[in-house]
């Protein structure tokens, strides 16, 4: 089976390695470098460009995927299918249409939960217990196409954005792999019809400002977004001198803690700052000051950069 890979980011690279393992792979496509370091005058390749020279594929990055010249590129290569991972580049229906088996996208959610750009930190969001990996054929639509095959797995209740990326990203290789042998086999392959609403609605991408930690919301809400935008891009706050701050891991504090919503109220030894939200509190045990790499809480404390008083998220200290 001819095929043609188009995916990004790292969560990706195990799909491109099972496509190139169970088909005859003509050409990968990917977005353009990216501008890195301060003054951008470096170029960082994607995560599959970087895996699709190791393997010796033809790599392709245009900036517009819909050009009259990428679709004769595309046609050129004659492909049965197209598979899509994170490529975050819309499809034309002029492409597909290209492929005897049509457009095939690894989906990290167990549509129609959670279409659109951000369904993994979705789930971390909303404290999910359940998640999963689908894929699916492609339409017109955003995330709105037929499923193939569908993966349940449980989500922890401790798990990260990067931890759970990165075990999705094993998981959505294998149900490609399934979906491949479904493709490859010449029987009928399976079509679950989805309903039109998007169950939880679209999710969309993340802004900097979303980053920010809403000390206001209740401690499981906080401790959920927190883990969601772990650690990269990391949820931010504020010390109280206005530094910023990332952070990279928050846990549940001792009930007895109350205060108020951003209030540093005690320390932990061994475990960082316990700050006060809405309701509850939370313990801050992983965090990135400006200009220093990730520490532990507790340090952050012995390095006198935060205080009993301080109130985060404010350039003030809170009234005692």
């Amino acid at each position: 089976m001819r095929t043609v890979f188009m995916g990004s980011p790292e969560f990706a690279v195990a799909s491109l390695e099972k496509v190139h393992q169970l088909t005859d792979l003509q050409a990968v496509y990917t977005q353009p470098d990216k501008p890195r370091g301060r003054r951008g005058k470096q170029l960082e390749p994607t995560a599959v460009k970087k895996k699709a020279l190791e393997l010796g594929l033809p790599v392709h990055e245009p900036k517009r995927i819909r050009d009259d010249e990428v679709i004769e590129q595309l046609r050129s290569y004659e492909p049965d299918a197209i598979f899509v991972v994170a490529y975050a580049k819309l499809i034309p229906k002029v492409i597909l249409d290209l492929p005897k088996f049509g457009c095939i996208n690894v989906h990290p959610s167990l549509l129609p939960r959670y279409r659109g750009a951000i369904p993994l930190q979705a789930s971390i969001f909303n404290g999910d217990t359940e998640t999963g990996v689908c894929t699916f054929f492609m339409d017109e639509g955003y995330d709105t196409g037929d499923i193939i095959v569908m993966r349940h797995t449980h989500l922890g209740e401790e798990e990260t954005f990067t931890q759970l990326s990165q075990r999705l990203a094993l998981v959505g290789a294998d149900v490609l792999g399934e979906t491949i042998e479904l493709l490859q086999s010449g029987e009928e392959v399976p079509r679950l019809k989805q309903p039109a609403e998007a169950e939880g609605g679209y999710t969309k991408p993340i802004k900097k400002e979303h980053l920010q930690v809403d000390w206001t919301r209740d401690s499981e809400s906080v401790r959920n977004h927190i883990r969601g935008l772990a650690e990269v891009p990391a949820a931010a706050s504020t010390l109280a001198n206005g530094d910023s701050l990332k952070i990279g891991l928050a846990t549940r504090a001792p009930e007895e803690f109350r205060g108020k919503p951003g209030e540093v109220l005690d320390i932990i030894k061994g475990r960082g700052p316990v700050v006060a939200c809405g309701t509850g509190a939370v313990v801050l045990e992983k965090v990135k000051p400006a200009g220093k790499g990730w520490m532990d809480g507790y340090s952050l404390w012995n390095g006198k950069r935060v205080e009993k008083g301080d109130l985060l998220g404010a350039p003030q200290r809170a009234s005692l």
